[in-house]
């Protein structure tokens, strides 16, 4: 991902950190309301700033959506592209044995019986390498996608196509995205 990160437009790469924050930003909320915070009246600042920064966020994401949903809409070459991307990349998912979803259902059967008071030591550490083997693999073959340069080349160019349209669909897409990344930077 690095290779194609640093041929990717800075532009694009907006809007791909619109998509990689989710998950961080769900914590940031998590954190933001969590009632150990509030130790003191500095801290309770930070969360009220945390809590202020958390709704921008999510209101600039969701303006961002409906933006490119409206892009979507007006500009079907791109769905057409997006499926190619995504039909190029389940094809190569499934060449190299990528399954994400299998990964998890393993992970939470090992940590099932890693918690389970029946398992013996041995059976636990053996399970622990277990998944740290799967661990291991999951991440090889997610390299091995990334490594992948007409894959990457696919998704680069759909990016900074969606970013166009964006752009010329509503024009407050890059400022829009730059206080986005702005924000972002400020809850690190």
């Amino acid at each position: 991902m690095q290779n194609s990160k640093t041929r990717t437009l800075q532009q694009s790469n907006s809007v791909f950190n619109l998509m990689k924050y989710a998950l961080p930003l769900m914590l940031v909320t998590l954190f933001a309301f969590s009632p150990a915070s509030k130790a003191s009246d500095a801290a309770t600042d930070t969360v009220a700033n945390q809590k202020e920064v958390t709704h921008r966020i999510n209101a600039i994401q969701r303006d961002l959506t409906s933006i490119r949903q409206q892009t979507l809409q007006a500009n079907p070459e791109l769905i057409e592209q997006a499926k190619a991307f995504e039909a190029a990349y389940k094809e190569k998912a499934k060449e190299i044995g990528y399954n994400p979803d299998e990964f998890v259902s393993q992970a939470q059967e090992i940590q099932d019986k890693v918690r389970n008071a029946e398992t013996s030591e041995e059976e636990r550490e053996a399970l622990i390498k277990e998944f740290a083997a799967a661990k291991r693999q999951l991440a090889e073959q997610r390299e091995s996608i990334l490594a992948d340069e007409k894959l990457m080349a696919m998704q680069e160019k759909l990016q900074a196509d969606t970013f166009a349209a964006m752009k010329s669909t509503n024009p407050e897409t890059e400022t829009l995205i730059q206080e986005l990344n702005s924000l972002l930077e400020s809850l690190q």
